[in-house]
C-alpha cells in the first residue's frame, strides 16, 4: 500500500482514536487504535516508515491527549515502529510461531515501557494496581488487533499482499 492511501487512513484512524475510543473506555482502560495502525505500517513498510509514522501519530496522540507525558506517545511508538520493522517481508524466511511471538513480544515490552512511565504514580502505590493496568490495556487492544487479524492478517501484510 502506498504512503498515498497509508496517511489518510492514518489520519481516520486518528480520529477514531480521538472520538470513539472515549466510548470504548473501560474502568479507564481504551484500545490504542494508532498503535494497531503503526504496528501494521511497519511490518509492511519496514523500520523507516514505522519510526516515522510512529513518531508523526504519537505525536499527535500527545498534542490532543489529555493528562499525557509530552513525549511520551512518540518516542514508544517510534522505537515499537523501528523494532517491529525488521519484521518486513521475513513471514516466508522465518519460522510462523517465532515470527509471531517476536511482534507480539514487542508490543508487550511497548505496553509495559508504556504504562510503566505513564502510571509510576500507581506502580509505586500499588504494584498489583499497577499489574493490573498494564495487562487489561494491553488485553484490551490485543483484542482489536485479534479482530483486526481476521480482516487483515499480518502475515499476508508481511508479504506484501
Amino acid at each position: 500500500m502506498s504512503h498515498r492511501k497509508l496517511i489518510p487512513i492514518g489520519v481516520l484512524v486518528f480520529f477514531i482514536q480521538f472520538f470513539l475510543s472515549e466510548y470504548l473506555t473501560i474502568e479507564f482502560t481504551r484500545p490504542d487504535f494508532i498503535l494497531i495502525f503503526i504496528l501494521y505500517v511497519a511490518i509492511e513498510k519496514g523500520s523507516t516508515a514505522g519510526v516515522l509514522y510512529g513518531f508523526i501519530f504519537g505525536l499527535l496522540e500527545d498534542m490532543v491527549g489529555v493528562g499525557s507525558l509530552f513525549g511520551l506517545a512518540p518516542l514508544t511508538k517510534s522505537i515499537l515502529g523501528f523494532s517491529v520493522g525488521f519484521l518486513q517481508g521475513r513471514y516466508t524466511r522465518m519460522n510462523p510461531i517465532a515470527y509471531h511471538v517476536i511482534w507480539l513480544s514487542l508490543t508487550v515490552i511497548y505496553f509495559l515501557i508504556y504504562v510503566y512511565i505513564r502510571f509510576q504514580d500507581v506502580y509505586e502505590f500499588s504494584q498489583l494496581l499497577f499489574w493490573k493496568t498494564w495487562f487489561f490495556t494491553m488485553l484490551y487492544t490485543f483484542a482489536f488487533i485479534l479482530i483486526f487479524q481476521v480482516i487483515r492478517p499480518i502475515q499476508k501484510v508481511s508479504q506484501g499482499n
